[in-house]
């Protein structure tokens, strides 16, 4: 008994050494903090991503030359001629007219050597760098939809070129030093001598159409259709994918929400569209801002799944289109959507529309349609359809679906383009003629 208190003594002397030695350590102590790498998402890709000049591209080109009208939209050539461009060193943009009428235009580009390139849509002048090399280090925030080449003085290595713009009536001038004119001959004017006749269809008070004067061979495609996953989207589209929910509300239609953004599916017609209805702005974007934003966007997820083609922008609406093109002729259809359509909102994307297939080829038959001038015969007996209300005549593609083999056929047509919307020009409506819908 007599050793318990020195016992107790000695223990808690411990214990209170033990509680300083403790604490000592938990005040010094420096861990060895190992570097934490943090990883990155990985990028999703839907398609290949593209550059600015796959999507900005003539579909048509139109020659005068000895007083004859001469043009082409093969697909091959409009990839020569933006070829040509692109070592073309553009100087001296100078603003000419702001208010141009149609009968200049007309004037313009029915002058002797001169080639006008026609594009669908209106485009901003930051986008020339596309496709040419740019002098000017501030470009107009203003658009174009035609480029006339004036090669009158091409032998002393001098070329005119002049944007118009259909839209805003504009009309600028510009030249180009040509190092090379022998180059310039065999790229631009021996071409120009080769290409199918053509005729220009006057209307009075409006620019003029033009067509081809001779019958035309194309090809009536059928394609498989390869179904691009909603989920690709889905995980693009949503800042978190792990919260969105899916609900299948019938055979036809789903939807995917997060709480804040809405994406709608329409499984039959094979498109979607996408809504952030917080970002909805009435404040309008600048017509370069608005293209390369809506450019960016699409490319960043790799959206450009085919060949689709800048066609339109509505500047109030802050809408940009891009068309759908096979082999150089847009495509249409009643059934599904070919355009992708994006909306700017408030520093991001309000809404996207558009199709989630792309198409495997299968088969392809030789047809023939016939010339843009009986067309116009055709149209001029008609009772319904006015000439100086079309803003284009156009050949292109009618896509339609067989769903239960996953077919699109796509027959080649003529069309009228007017007020940014496509009418299909059937036998019917031409009284028999065949434009290969028969």
């Amino acid at each position: 008994m007599k050793y318990i208190e020195p016992v107790k003594s000695i223990v808690l002397f411990l214990l209170v050494v033990l509680s300083i030695v403790l604490t000592f350590s938990i005040w010094t102590y420096s861990p060895d903090y190992n570097v934490i790498e943090q990883t990155e998402g990985k990028e999703i890709l839907i398609g290949t991503q593209k550059n600015v000049e796959d999507v900005i591209k003539p579909y048509k080109a139109l020659y005068s030359i000895d007083d004859k009208l001469t043009g082409t939209v093969s697909n091959g050539a409009m990839k020569d001629i933006m070829k040509v461009f692109e070592g073309w060193n553009i100087l001296d943009l100078v603003r000419v007219n702001n208010n141009i009428s149609p009968t200049y235009i007309n004037e313009m580009i029915r002058a002797n050597n001169r080639m006008t390139v026609f594009f669908a849509g209106e485009i901003p002048f930051s986008e020339l760098g596309s496709m040419f090399n740019f002098d000017e280090k501030e470009l107009p925030e203003t658009t174009f939809n035609r480029i006339i080449i004036d090669w009158t003085n091409y032998t002393n290595k001098e070329v005119q070129l002049y944007f118009v713009s259909s839209s805003n009536k504009s009309l600028l001038r510009s030249h180009v030093t040509m190092t090379n004119i022998n180059e310039f001959a065999k790229d631009i004017i021996e071409p120009a001598e080769l290409q199918s006749p053509y005729k220009e269809i006057e209307r009075e008070g409006y620019t003029s159409l033009y067509v081809a004067s001779d019958k035309i061979e194309s090809v009536k495609y059928t394609y498989y259709m390869n179904e691009l996953s909603p989920v690709l989207f889905k995980n693009v589209l949503f800042s978190d994918p792990n919260v969105v929910q899916r609900n299948v509300e019938s055979a036809a239609f789903e939807k995917y929400t997060d709480g804040l953004s809405l994406m709608t599916l329409d499984t039959r017609a094979k498109s979607l569209t996408y809504v952030y209805p917080t970002a909805e702005s009435s404040e309008r974007v600048e017509p370069s801002k608005l293209f390369q934003d809506s450019f960016e966007f699409i490319n960043e997820h790799g959206g450009f799944t085919g060949d689709y083609r800048y066609v339109s922008s509505n500047p109030s609406k802050n809408q940009i289109d891009y068309q759908l093109y096979l082999q150089g002729f847009p495509v249409y259809s009643d059934q599904t959507t070919t355009r992708i359509t994006t909306q700017w909102g408030d520093n991001r994307i309000f809404r996207y529309r558009r199709p989630y297939f792309s198409l495997d080829i299968s088969e392809k038959e030789i047809k023939e349609l016939p010339s843009g001038t009986e067309i116009v015969e055709k149209i001029q007996k008609l009772n319904n359809i006015v000439l100086s209300d079309i803003d284009e005549l156009s050949i292109g593609y009618y896509l339609t679906q067989d769903e239960n083999l996953k077919l699109f056929t796509l027959e080649p047509s003529w069309f009228i383009i007017r007020n940014g919307s496509w009418i299909l020009l059937t036998p019917e409506m031409l009284g028999g003629v065949k434009n290969g819908l028969e």
